[in-house]
């Protein structure tokens, strides 16, 4: 990717499991997310579940955005990558806000 994008990678804890294990709950994250950046998607969200929790995605034009959820540690891992800074940020807090997660300061 060329220098106009940015990338936002962070970890929440300490989160309720019920939305982190519920495919339908977490590709209703992802295209909230996606709205509040300005992210026009390719498709639809796709969610699978791994071995260890699961992984959702929703690839736009102008970036996408990935999360890995551990349900029973709670735990979420977003990257969200957008044309701007500020896309990207606005794309985090919809998660952070979503999942019951707190953005560090």
């Amino acid at each position: 990717m060329s220098g106009d994008y940015a990338q936002q990678l962070t970890e929440f804890f300490d989160l309720t499991p019920t939305t982190l294990g519920d495919a339908d709950a977490l590709a209703a994250v992802l295209v909230a997310a996606a709205g509040a950046m300005g992210l026009t998607p390719l498709g639809s969200p796709v969610v699978r579940r791994g071995p260890r929790g699961w992984a959702a995605s929703l690839i736009g034009g102008d970036g996408h955005i990935v999360l890995h959820t551990a349900p029973d540690q709670g735990r979420c891992l977003i990257n969200v990558v957008a044309r701007t800074p500020a896309a990207a940020e606005r794309g985090g807090e919809v998660i952070a806000r979503r999942l019951g997660a707190r953005l560090s300061e």
